[in-house]
Order: structure tokens, then C-alpha cells, then sequence
């Protein structure tokens, strides 16, 4: 009896010491598991730091041309285009290509009135009343391709022609660099203009621009981040 009782107690100390075991790998994986989470989550918020601040210094080197729709309808679409057309014309015709970044938000400010008259002409021109506003702000637009190149979203400056309601499709080009001016066909950016763009932004953002996804997540400094 009294051996019976011994190898109870002794039966149920490894059980206690198994039961601990299991107790501690339980808690060592439950912490390790927290801590991978966390790690997981700081490089999750590195990464969208870094691609906010890449998109902030791209935004610093663009000056983007916006021109809204009134509506869906196949004819306003058709009117905007109309308008687009117009309107690109007068700033190739007063802007050329030659003009930076300044000069281009120069004249764009100082001829609103200009660039909203020209507009509404085009708008009365094809049979409308739609009313007609220019304006510079800070705009939001998602991820927009041009060509071969990729602009991440974010708030940029951006020229904005809303025709009527404005509640349209839109349609957008890049005034400075003068990318509007050479592409309406919407097909891959000269070997020029990317040398612009090269020249305007570092390493990072223009690598960000052409897609290259795994340069993207190299965690490298550039020139602006100080």
C-alpha cells in the first residue's frame, strides 16, 4: 500500500512538472507570437512611412492638370475631352516645354481667368451652359499610370478645370514636367522626360514612379529625407 502511495506522489510530480512544461511553451510561444505581431506591424507602418514620404517628395516636383466631367453621359465625356483639348493647347502655347516648375505655377495662377475663359468657350463653343471653374489646390488622386509610369497616391498641386456639376470622369495629365504636351496618346514617356523626372526626384522616388516594387521596399535615404 505504502509503495502504491509512492509511486502516486511520483506519478503526479512529472505530471505537475509536464503540466508545467506545457505551461511554459505555451506562454513562451503566446509572447513570441505577440512579439512577431509587433514586429510585423512596425515594419507595416515603416513601410507606408516611407511610401508617404516618397510620395510627398514626388508631390513637391509635380504640378498635375486636372480636368473634371460634368457627368458619366457619353456627351459630357465627349465635352471634356473637347475642353482638355483646349485648354492644353493655350498652356503649351504660353508655357512650351522649357518652363520649370515655378514659372509654370507662376503663369498658371497669374491666368485663372485665362485658362477658365478658354474653357467656357469650348463648353458654349459645343452647344452647353455648363458653368466653368480654374483653380490651384491640393488635390487627392490615387494611384494614376501615364505611360510606362506609375504617380503613388497622395495630394499633389494640380490645375483644376471642373466643368458643371463636376461630378464626372476625369481626366488628368502631368503639366510639369511638361508631359502633356508630348503624349496624348498615352503611351510610354521619352527617354527624355524620364531623364527629367531622374533629374527632379532621387533614386527612390524615381524608382517608385517606374513600378519597381522591390527597389520600393529597400530601405534606403535619400537627399530630402533630411
Amino acid at each position: 500500500m505504502r509503495g502504491m502511495r509512492e509511486e502516486k506522489r511520483r506519478t503526479g510530480r512529472r505530471r505537475f512538472l509536464l503540466w508545467s512544461l506545457l505551461i511554459g511553451l505555451t506562454g513562451a510561444l503566446l509572447t513570441l507570437s505577440r512579439q512577431n505581431a509587433v514586429l510585423g506591424k512596425e515594419n507595416e507602418d515603416l513601410q507606408e512611412r516611407l511610401d508617404r514620404e516618397i510620395q510627398a517628395g514626388i508631390a513637391e516636383e509635380i504640378f498635375r492638370l486636372h480636368v473634371i466631367a460634368n457627368s458619366d453621359s457619353k456627351e459630357d465625356q465627349e465635352l471634356k475631352m473637347e475642353v482638355k483639348n483646349s485648354v492644353v493647347e493655350c498652356l503649351e502655347k504660353n508655357l512650351g516645354e522649357e518652363a520649370d516648375l515655378e514659372e509654370t505655377r507662376s503663369w498658371v495662377l497669374e491666368n485663372l481667368s485665362k485658362i477658365q475663359e478658354t474653357a467656357g468657350r469650348t463648353v458654349k463653343n459645343m452647344g452647353k451652359t455648363y458653368p466653368v471653374t480654374a483653380c490651384v489646390e491640393k488635390t487627392y488622386f490615387p494611384d494614376k499610370t501615364y505611360g510606362d509610369c506609375t504617380f503613388p497616391a497622395g495630394e499633389y498641386e494640380a490645375l483644376n478645370v471642373r466643368i458643371g456639376r463636376g461630378e464626372g470622369k476625369n481626366w488628368w495629365c502631368v503639366l510639369y514636367p511638361s508631359l502633356c504636351f508630348i503624349d496624348d496618346t498615352w503611351g510610354i514617356v521619352t527617354g527624355d522626360k524620364k531623364e527629367e523626372l531622374k533629374e527632379l526626384l532621387t533614386e527612390e522616388e524615381f524608382q517608385r514612379i517606374l513600378g519597381n516594387q522591390a527597389e520600393k521596399k529597400k530601405v534606403r535615404i535619400g537627399f530630402k529625407w533630411f
